[in-house]
């Protein structure tokens, strides 16, 4: 999750570098924000040690949200940004982080529900 995080960070310093038309400044909020999110989320999730499933249920949430957004905006032409025709190393081990992300937290999840039925049931 930190990682992502970080990657989304760099990613949103790059962007401010690249002009201040008011498509990269959204951009740049936007990468920043899911910065933002991505690392407390990741620490949430450390500190947790499967004792609920939210911080699991809210990234994948966010995730999927990222990954569909970025699907989105490589396929129709979203407001302000238009249609992004690049592709870059950087997006495909984001989503390859993110699809790992939902994979892993929809485990969890599974396991989390199972240990919470399996106590009452005996």
């Amino acid at each position: 999750m930190s990682v992502c995080g970080i990657i989304y960070f760099v990613t949103s310093y790059t962007q401010s570098l690249e002009g201040n038309d008011p498509g990269s400044q959204i951009q740049t909020m936007f990468f920043a924000t899911a910065g933002i999110v991505y690392i407390p989320l990741g620490i949430w999730m450390l500190r947790n040690r499967l004792h609920s499933r939210g911080p699991y249920v809210i990234s994948i949430l966010v995730s999927i949200f990222l990954v569909v957004l970025y699907v989105a905006s490589r396929t129709i032409n979203l407001p302000v940004v238009g249609i992004q025709e690049d592709i870059g190393t950087v997006d495909i081990i984001t989503k390859i982080i993110q699809i790992g992300i939902i994979a892993i937290s929809v485990r969890l999840v599974q396991e989390l529900k199972k240990e919470q039925i399996l106590p009452t049931v005996k």
